[in-house]
C-alpha cells in the first residue's frame, strides 16, 4: 500500500515536472515570437532600411547604369580601372544586385508587420461611437466654453445641432448631451498610405524578379536580341524569343548643325524571321511589343569607309564632342586624322606630328569624292551609323502607378482635419430655472486655431439666439 502511494507520488512529481517544463518551453517560444514581431514591426528598423535604400538609389544615380548606357558609359566617366571595379562590385548595375533585392524584401516584411500591428487595427476606431461626456469633462478639453442661454433646452439643443450640421458635422443627441464629429474619414490616411506603400513594393518586387533591361549599339541591317539582357541575380522571368532589326537610322540637325533628333526604323521579327511590326522610333517615342519597350537612347557614326589606291578600308570612328574622328598612325610618330560632322558632311583630313603645335589640314573630300595624298589616291565612300537602343521590360509598372494613386490619396486624406465636439445642457446654477447652462468643447489635431474660432463662433451664435 505504501509502495503504491509512493509510486503515485512519484508519478505526480514527474507529471508536475513535465508540465512545468512544457510551460517553460512555451513561454520561451512566446518570448521569441514577441521579440521577432516587435523587431520586424519596429519604426527604427524602417528608418534604417529606408536610409540604406536611399544610399543605394544615390549610388545608382551617381554611377551610370549598364542597362541604360552599356559598360562604355561607365568607362567614359571613371576610366577603365575604376569602371572595372564598379562593375565587379555591382554598383554599375545596382538595381539588379542581390543586395538591392534583399533590401526591398526586408522593407516589404517590415512594412507588412508594421501595418498589421500599428496601422490596420486602428480601422476599428472608425466604427467606435464618441463617448458621452459630462460638463466637468468637457471643461478639460483644449477648446471649451460655458455660457447661459434663455432658450428652452429643446430649442437650444436643436439650434446647436443645426449649426453643427451646416458646418459638416454628424450629430448625435442623447437627452441633454450632444456629440458631433467631422472629417472622420481623414483617419483613413495612414491605412490608405500604407496600402499604397505595400502596393508600390509589390510592383518593385515584380519588376526586380521578372523584369529585365539592357543597352546595345546596332548598325543598320543588324538585329537586337535580348540574350545579353541585364536582370537580377535571383531572376524568375523569361527572355523574348523575338528580335528587333534596324532597317535605317539617321540624325536630324538644326540649321546651326546641332543635333535635333535621332530616328531609327525598326522591325520586330519572330523566331522564324517574319516581320510582326515596323515602327520608326525617336527619343521619347519608343517601340512597344509584348511588354518590352525599345527606346532611342543615343546615335553616332561607327565606321568610316575609304579606299586607298582602290584598297577598301574601314576605320573605327570615335565621338569627339560634336564631331567623329578616326586615326591612322604613320611612321615617325605621325598620324592622319579623319574628321567628320555627320553622314552628309565632307570628310576633313588632317596630319599631325609631335613637333607640330597643331594638326594641319591636308584636304577636304565630299561624299563619294576623291583626293590625292602624296601619291596615294583616297576615295571617301561614306560612313556606317550606329543607333544606341535601350530596352526594358517592367511588368510591375502598372502596379506602381496604382500605388502612387493610393499614396496621393492617403496624403490628401491626411490634410483633412478630424474634429470632435461635445456639449451638455444643464439648469442654470444662478437660480433662474428658465435659463440653460451650455457647456461646449472639442478637440482636433490639425488646424487648432481655426477650430477654436469655429467653436467660438458657434457659441456667439447660440448666445445671440
Amino acid at each position: 500500500m505504501n509502495g503504491t502511494q509512493q509510486l503515485h507520488n512519484g508519478e505526480v512529481v514527474t507529471s508536475n515536472k513535465a508540465i512545468a517544463e512544457n510551460k517553460s518551453f512555451f513561454y520561451f517560444i512566446d518570448k521569441i515570437n514577441t521579440w521577432l514581431v516587435n523587431s520586424l514591426s519596429s519604426v527604427k528598423l524602417t528608418i534604417v532600411l529606408l536610409s540604406l535604400l536611399a544610399v543605394m538609389v544615390l549610388l545608382g544615380a551617381w554611377c551610370p547604369q549598364i542597362p541604360q548606357g552599356g559598360p562604355g558609359k561607365v568607362v567614359e566617366q571613371f576610366g577603365p580601372q575604376t569602371a572595372d571595379y564598379l562593375i565587379k562590385m555591382g554598383i554599375a548595375d545596382i538595381f539588379h544586385s542581390l543586395a538591392f533585392l534583399l533590401l526591398i524584401s526586408f522593407i516589404t516584411v517590415n512594412i507588412i508587420f508594421g501595418s498589421f500591428r500599428h496601422v490596420f487595427p486602428k480601422l476599428k476606431l472608425l466604427k467606435s461611437p464618441m463617448p458621452w461626456l459630462r460638463a466637468e469633462q468637457i471643461n478639460k478639453m483644449p477648446v471649451h466654453y460655458q455660457f447661459e442661454s434663455s432658450l428652452s433646452p429643446a430649442d437650444c439643443e436643436n439650434n446647436l445641432a443645426r449649426t453643427l450640421k451646416r458646418l459638416g458635422y454628424s450629430v448625435c443627441i442623447n437627452g441633454s448631451q450632444l456629440t458631433a464629429e467631422s472629417g472622420k474619414f481623414g483617419r483613413l490616411a495612414p491605412t490608405v498610405t500604407h496600402i499604397g506603400l505595400l502596393t508600390l513594393l509589390a510592383g518593385v518586387i515584380l519588376s526586380s524578379w521578372t523584369g529585365f533591361s539592357g543597352f546595345k549599339g546596332v548598325c543598320p541591317g543588324e538585329t537586337l536580341s535580348f540574350l545579353d539582357a541585364e536582370h537580377s541575380q535571383l531572376w524568375l522571368g523569361k527572355l523574348p524569343n523575338w528580335t528587333v532589326r534596324v532597317n535605317e537610322t539617321h540624325r536630324e540637325d538644326y540649321p546651326s548643325g546641332e543635333a535635333k533628333q535621332w530616328y531609327s526604323n525598326l522591325s520586330v521579327l519572330d523566331r522564324n524571321g517574319k516581320v510582326q511590326k515596323t515602327q520608326t522610333i525617336s527619343v521619347n517615342e519608343p517601340l512597344s511589343y509584348n511588354g518590352v519597350d525599345v527606346y532611342q537612347s543615343s546615335w553616332g557614326l561607327k565606321t568610316l569607309k575609304i579606299r586607298f589606291n582602290n584598297d577598301a578600308k574601314q576605320l573605327s570612328l570615335q565621338s569627339m564632342g560634336k564631331l567623329f574622328a578616326a586615326f591612322l598612325p604613320l611612321p615617325q610618330n605621325a598620324v592622319i586624322i579623319f574628321s567628320i560632322r555627320d553622314a552628309q558632311a565632307p570628310l576633313r583630313i588632317f596630319a599631325k606630328r609631335e613637333d607640330w603645335s597643331s594638326p594641319k589640314l591636308l584636304s577636304q573630300v565630299p561624299l563619294g569624292g576623291q583626293t590625292d595624298l602624296g601619291g596615294v589616291s583616297l576615295i571617301y565612300e561614306g560612313t556606317v551609323a550606329q543607333t544606341g537602343l535601350q530596352y526594358k521590360c517592367d511588368p510591375g509598372l502598372p502596379i506602381v502607378y496604382l500605388a502612387f494613386i493610393f499614396i496621393i490619396g492617403g496624403i490628401s486624406l491626411a490634410a483633412v482635419p478630424h474634429r470632435q465636439v461635445w456639449a451638455q445642457l444643464k439648469e442654470s446654477p444662478s437660480g433662474n430655472n428658465n435659463n440653460q447652462l451650455v457647456t461646449i468643447g472639442g478637440t482636433t489635431k490639425k488646424g487648432k486655431i481655426s477650430f477654436a474660432r469655429q467653436i467660438e463662433n458657434i457659441m456667439e451664435k447660440l448666445k445671440n439666439d
